[in-house]
């Protein structure tokens, strides 16, 4: 039975997923693809190079914001007055030392298991998935290069930049690869979980974003609604976990793991020690009680 694991993006909401593989990992869940977006593909590649989850855990404890990128109130300026070249909101250089400290390329391009990350071809508006045997620090780079803040990296003489913009939960290629059972890591409790109705402009804001980060996995979802009730007047998406979506994906069990909570736009980016911590612990303990009567017997 092939297994997979679907990471998505979220900047440093990412410490979730560290929980997640804690629990994962304790009761020896182990994947054979692993597909991630974004920070998604920074934590699948980890994996894929044979760090352990006590060293990500240590990682994303150690590492604040300043110590990945820096942003300055020069980079600022030169950023908004270039008009003839794109100037990126941030320093990144200090990212690129971490992985190239970190990520060991040699173990990742002979892991055992498939790992593919996702990036956008700003030309074509193209996907490319890059699995482990091509894969260099470039290719994370661009994986992770959120369009303005960070600068895109190009390829083969082509620019790539983060693909969350189009598909923040890459789930396509553990369903084209014929995976029996997905375990899908959100950084949003939307779609998961019933959200309250927006009181303030703030939490519209917030409801926006986080619509944006699920929409392009709730569209993904197999769905045989339109076939078995054609003549129905409103069709719904399936909602994770739910018996509507076992149902569509016909023989492939598909498991969500997601925050019971609003995150908030501030947890983006916020590499604070108290967040880390806090989301380990919140990935860990919604993994246990999410995933517990979800996963196949081994």
């Amino acid at each position: 039975m092939k297994r997979a694991l679907v990471l998505s993006g979220g900047g440093a909401r990412g410490a979730f997923q560290v929980g997640v593989l804690k629990y994962l990992n304790e009761i020896n869940w182990q994947p054979d693809l692993i597909i991630g977006t974004s920070v998604g593909a920074i934590n699948a590649v980890a994996i894929g190079s044979g760090m352990s989850i006590d060293q990500m855990t240590r990682l994303w404890q150690t590492y604040r914001r300043k110590r990945m990128f820096t942003i300055t109130l020069p980079i600022l300026l030169r950023s908004f007055k270039s008009r003839q070249k794109f100037s990126p909101m941030s320093d990144t250089r200090p990212l690129k030392k971490l992985l190239e400290s970190h990520i060991d390329i040699d173990v990742l391009k002979n892991s055992k298991q498939d790992i593919f990350i996702s990036t956008l071809n700003m030309i074509t508006g193209q996907l490319a998935y890059f699995n482990q045997h091509v894969i260099n620090i470039n290719h994370i780079m661009a994986a992770s290069a959120i369009p303005g803040l960070f600068g895109w990296q190009t390829i083969d003489g082509i620019p790539y930049w983060d693909a969350g913009l189009m598909v923040n939960t890459p789930i396509t290629p553990a369903l084209k690869l014929d995976a029996k059972e997905i375990v899908v890591v959100l950084h949003s409790p939307v779609g998961a979980f019933n959200i309250r109705e927006p009181r303030s402009h703030m939490d519209v804001a917030q409801l926006v974003f986080e619509h944006f980060l699920i929409g392009s996995y709730t569209n993904s979802l197999p769905d045989d609604s339109w076939e078995i009730n054609p003549n129905n007047h409103c069709h719904k998406t399936p909602l994770p976990n739910s018996p509507q979506l076992q149902l569509a994906a016909k023989g492939v069990n598909i498991a969500a793991v997601a925050p019971t909570r609003m995150l908030g736009l501030r947890s983006l980016l916020n590499f604070s020690l108290k967040q880390a911590n806090t989301l380990i612990d919140e990935g860990y303990n919604s993994a246990r009680m999410q995933l517990k009567s979800q996963l196949m017997a081994p």
